[in-house]
């Protein structure tokens, strides 16, 4: 990308400096991550990422809100209708199933920043799920789903066995391959889980 174009077009240089920062960020975490190699990937150069983003904490951040961005633009948060608390549940089950589909690099990032010490919600994040927690909540009160299970024990039931699934897919995969199991397709795993999820919410 040659810098005459690139102050041209502002936004999509940004674009192309996210997806790539995207890419290393997943690939060699934060403290392995270089502006050289992200200028390289997006052809703008590190001045300019920098001019965009002010430094490599800034460019991650960014990268983080973005991915927040497209879990809640796929989520819609809105009022959950009386009687649908169930199928809230449902929903959450399969947008965060087609969401890990679509952003496999989301969990690299994650893992790399548990293990480089950062614990920290991403920018965005606490507003889905204040959502979640409100809308279950409000299910509960009107007995569409049981009022003993605390929301976030819903929420870590939902995100924590669909986050296992992608994270460990290759490793299950292994484990099917020399014949410790039999193989369970992914829309299979998908329906089954929110099975026993909901049948274990059920009143």
């Amino acid at each position: 990308m040659r810098e005459g174009k690139a102050a041209r077009d502002p936004e999509g240089t940004k674009r192309a400096i996210l997806t790539a920062a995207e890419e290393v960020f997943a690939d060699k975490g934060f403290a392995g991550a270089t502006i050289s190699e992200i200028s390289r990937k997006s052809g703008a150069s590190g001045p300019l990422i920098l001019f965009h983003f002010q430094n490599k904490e800034g460019l991650y951040e960014a990268v983080k809100d973005g991915i927040v961005d497209r879990w809640r633009d796929r989520l819609q948060p809105k009022p959950v209708p009386v009687g649908a608390g169930p199928e809230f549940v449902s929903d959450m089950i399969k947008v965060a199933f087609s969401f890990y589909i679509d952003n496999p690099r989301m969990v690299r990032m994650a893992n790399w920043g548990r293990l480089e010490g950062d614990d920290a919600p991403w920018g965005g994040e606490e507003d889905i799920h204040h959502w979640y927690e409100s809308s279950i909540k409000e299910a509960q009160s009107r007995g569409e789903i049981r009022n003993d299970v605390s929301p976030l024990t819903i929420t870590a039931m939902v995100c924590g066995t669909v986050h296992v699934w992608w994270e460990f897919h290759g490793h299950m995969e292994e484990h099917v391959r020399q014949g410790s199991y039999s193989e369970v397709k992914d829309d299979d795993y998908l329906e089954q889980i929110t099975a026993i999820i909901l049948k274990g919410l059920t009143p």
